[in-house]
């Protein structure tokens, strides 16, 4: 079974860098229509790499309306807490561990 084929289906998690992501969205091999928790790890990295307007493109594409949103980060730059406020519905909570 090809990757096209199980793409189309649905899937339960799926892991993708946002260009890739794009790609499979753009072509209409997949779509976010039934995601709830989206994850986007790094989003530190991924800002200081530019790829803030391809994850504001990726995230109006998550139309459930009980989406979750979950940032990880290694720092906490006023970049992303503008980001966390902008995708986030209701005020973003801030876990820190460690010093």
């Amino acid at each position: 079974m090809g990757q096209k084929s199980v793409l189309h289906r649905g899937t339960e998690i799926l892991i993708a860098t946002p260009g890739r992501l794009l790609d499979f969205l753009e072509s209409g091999d997949t779509n976010l229509r039934r995601v709830t928790y989206l994850v986007l790890d790094e989003a530190d990295r991924m800002l200081d790499m530019g790829f803030e307007k391809d994850l504001e493109r990726i995230i109006s594409k998550v139309t459930h309306p009980d989406r979750q949103t979950l940032m990880f980060s290694a720092t906490w730059p006023k970049e992303v807490q503008s980001l966390a406020r902008e995708f986030c519905s209701m005020a973003p909570v801030q876990v820190q561990i460690g010093a």
